[in-house]
């Protein structure tokens, strides 16, 4: 088996980005991105939530457990492992297809975990910049991608490690952007 922890930061109001996001903004995002994450992540057709759970106590987290479908043939032809990057489709070949169930953990107002059953894990982090400006925020995607059958320093291996980290900078990237589309819309 080989694991593939990765992680990718991009400034969320780089200069001249516009509107400049609030802090509120992103969080009411990255929520709407736990319920709705077909509308941030091509990959995926629908996502269903299958229960809610508020946490019992100011330390623990909100938990949203949620089934997204892949859309089929999704990804290049041959299925990419950038195509397949988190989302359960078989490693070395083949477009990703079926159904991940993800337990969300969203600790308010900076941080969501994503955790399915075969142990791979995403972390979205909402974080300060070094000005200390309310504005100046990066978001980070940490990935612990779990591939069991897959033999570290294969070729294999090497494609896919090549194809997590183009997804890990898309998927912080597509996410900012989809943020900023969501308040331009007026939808959050």
């Amino acid at each position: 088996m080989v694991v593939f922890n990765l992680g990718y930061t991009a400034p969320i109001n780089p200069s001249g980005a516009s509107p400049i996001l609030t802090p509120s903004q992103i969080w009411a995002g990255l929520q709407r991105k736990v319920r709705h994450a077909e509308e941030f992540v091509p990959l995926f057709s629908t996502c269903e939530v299958l229960s809610e759970e508020p946490p019992a106590t100011e330390e623990e987290p909100y938990t949203i457990i949620r089934l997204v479908t892949v859309r089929p043939g999704a990804g290049p032809p041959g299925g990419s492992p950038a195509s397949r990057a988190g989302s359960g489709g078989p490693p070395g070949g083949g477009p990703p297809t079926g159904q991940i169930r993800n337990v969300c953990k969203l600790y308010a107002p900076s941080r969501v975990d994503f955790l399915r059953e075969d142990g791979t894990k995403f972390s979205n982090y909402v974080t300060q910049g070094p000005s200390g400006e309310e504005t100046d925020m990066s978001m980070t995607y940490v990935f612990e991608w779990r591939h069991p059958g897959v033999q570290a320093g294969s070729e294999i291996a090497k494609r896919m490690e090549a194809g997590h980290k183009k997804t890990a900078r898309e998927a912080v990237e597509q996410t900012i952007k989809r943020i900023r589309e969501l308040v331009v819309e007026g939808n959050l």
